[in-house]
């Protein structure tokens, strides 16, 4: 009786073990992992599109951010945040380019920069590739502000030359929410964007280097923005002087803005981990919404 006893014991134990483990593991709902191209082989691409036709494409840059963050900072970002989709989406993200336009930077080292008719050349033709496989449905996460037209002249191609259909779903897409401003003019390297780079990818932001930069804007510049105050819209006028090159002679390049290219009138020392995780929040909520919404539409 003793053993007998002894070894139901040892049963339960292990029944109450084993349910314990596949408790956890079930009621932990684990974040799934995103799907990467690169990382897929051919024939989990053949599978893929057999029930799914989406691509999300990143598009970044590689260029100055200030001294404190990485030059592939909106590289960073749009992959990322892509991949914070992918994992809840089940859509495959397709990075194609490290590099976007951003030739008004080059004033500042190790910024690379694209001319527009290349950077359009090579998505347009990469997707061209993709549809050949079966892909369809096409969103463009952009997250630099110099890769705008870009992005709006391939959608366009897309959209009026193929079969398949594309969107944005990055910076200017209409399903966002327009966030508060963290500080005037907090157009670059500054508190919003170092916020999220301190949620993203920590280990490559020198905090220590922070520093509030000098910012140097042309009278007409001060003019507009003056205006632009009481006149909501208007300063779609400065931006056609901003983040243009020197050569256009209108003080727009970033090294004729900021003395070490950040752009903003506020402290980017003020930036933490949990603003940009909010931010990233955001961002992601209205992107997994408006993709399970297009979802339900037919392949």
């Amino acid at each position: 009786m003793d053993r007998a006893n002894q070894n139901k014991k040892k049963c339960l134990c292990i029944i109450a073990c084993f349910i314990l483990f596949a408790g956890s593991f079930i009621f932990s709902n684990p974040q799934e992992k995103p799907l990467i191209l690169q990382e897929m082989t051919w024939s989990d691409v053949r599978e893929y599109v057999t029930t799914n036709d989406m691509v999300i494409i990143p598009m970044g840059s590689t260029e100055q951010h200030g001294p404190h963050l990485p030059l592939g900072t909106d590289y960073y970002e749009a992959s990322e945040i892509a991949k914070m989709i992918s994992a809840r989406t089940g859509v495959v993200v397709a990075p194609v380019l490290l590099s976007g336009y951003s030739v008004y930077h080059s004033g500042f080292p190790g910024t690379l920069s694209l001319k527009p008719e290349t950077m359009e050349a090579v998505l347009f033709e990469t997707c061209e590739m993709l549809m050949m496989y079966g892909f369809r449905r096409f969103m463009f996460f952009n997250y630099h502000g110099g890769n705008n037209i870009v992005g709006s002249n391939v959608i366009h191609k897309i959209n009026h030359t193929t079969e398949a259909s594309a969107v944005n779903i990055g910076i200017g897409a209409t399903f966002l929410n327009e966030t508060e401003e963290v500080a005037p003019f907090d157009y670059h390297a500054g508190i919003g964007e170092t916020s999220i780079m301190l949620y993203l990818k920590p280990e490559l932001v020198r905090m220590s280097r922070v520093k509030k930069p000098k910012i140097t804007l042309t009278d007409k510049m001060k003019e507009i923005r003056k205006l632009a105050e009481k006149n909501p819209g208007f300063d779609a006028v400065l931006n056609t002087l901003l983040g243009v090159p020197v050569e256009t002679k209108k003080g727009g390049a970033s090294h004729e803005i900021s003395n070490n290219g950040i752009w903003t009138f506020g402290d980017p020392k003020t930036a933490t981990k949990e603003m940009g995780k909010k931010i990233v929040t955001q961002w992601v909520e209205a992107a997994v919404k408006f993709i399970l919404t297009w979802k339900e539409t037919k392949k």
